[in-house]
């Protein structure tokens, strides 16, 4: 399902996203597992109307709340090489702050440049966040792809709005990742046919996540999900931070504990 990048190339990687604020893997997912993943999103997008402004799009359909929808994202969440490259920005705690689609339908205009830090009102500060965009079309210049400034994540102000951005273009199957601070933007579709892409966005373990994991997600279904899904999505300690009633949050989340957490009784009393 994925090409395994090798330690060179990894670096390579890493040393680009830290100077430029961004990098490509190319078609890290190959064409059996874009053609399962597509396939699933479209299914989601089927009932999905359009926005209703510039900035979400007039010709872009969204779905949010992927990790309580279908599994099919998981073995993106848990790619190697991904978490190597956003854990080199983010540090080794870092959690899945928000997944999202983003199909750009012919006719679209493009987007504002932004950061997609801005929510954290803190300047100066360390990186905070690292967004991924998993390319199921090609992306070209023509059909939508993200537009990006390199560079911009070291600027302390706002871009030039006349400043030249550059479009990603890169195969189905290969990944996008920036880091939070990067301007960029969605492009204009200026083709016949839809772009889509795939957006897992990451944050620092010790910040809330933009989308609200614990209420998105039923916990019956956390409990059944693989270990490092579960910790990607915020189920885990970073340091102090994270703690329910002094337990580890997948413990909380045991019935029986949770009962015994929602009665207001302590640890070790049995639950009436």
């Amino acid at each position: 399902m994925f090409r395994t990048p090798d330690a060179a190339e990894l670096a390579c990687h890493e040393e680009h996203l830290a100077r430029e604020g961004y990098v490509i893997v190319p078609e890290l997912l190959d064409a059996a597992g874009c053609g399962t993943v597509l396939a699933a999103m479209q299914a989601l997008h089927a009932p999905e109307t359009f926005g209703d402004n510039d900035f979400t799009g007039f010709r872009t359909k969204r779905v949010f709340n992927l990790f309580a929808r279908t599994r099919a994202l998981d073995p993106l969440l848990r790619n190697p090489a991904l978490l190597r490259l956003v854990r080199s920005i983010l540090g080794p705690e870092a959690q899945l702050s928000i997944a999202s689609t983003m199909e750009i339908h012919p006719d679209e205009t493009p987007q504002a440049l932004h950061r997609d830090d801005a929510y954290f009102p803190v300047n100066p500060h360390p990186p905070l966040v690292v967004n991924t965009m998993w390319a199921l079309s090609d992306f070209t210049d023509a059909n939508g792809g993200t537009r990006i400034v390199p560079g911009s994540h070291r600027q302390p102000g706002p871009v030039d709005p006349a400043a030249a951005s550059i479009a990603v273009e890169m195969p189905r199957g290969s990944v996008l990742l920036w880091d939070g601070q990067l301007w960029h933007g969605g492009g204009a579709n200026r083709t016949g046919e839809p772009r889509f892409g795939v957006s897992l966005n990451f944050c620092r373990g010790w910040i809330r996540q933009q989308e609200n994991q614990y209420l998105s997600l039923d916990p019956a279904l956390v409990r059944m999900l693989p270990d490092e899904v579960q910790k990607l999505l915020g189920y885990d300690i970073c340091q102090f931070v994270g703690w329910v009633d002094g337990r580890h949050p997948m413990r909380a989340i045991v019935p029986e504990v949770r009962a015994r957490i929602h009665a207001g009784l302590h640890r070790g009393t049995p639950a009436r």
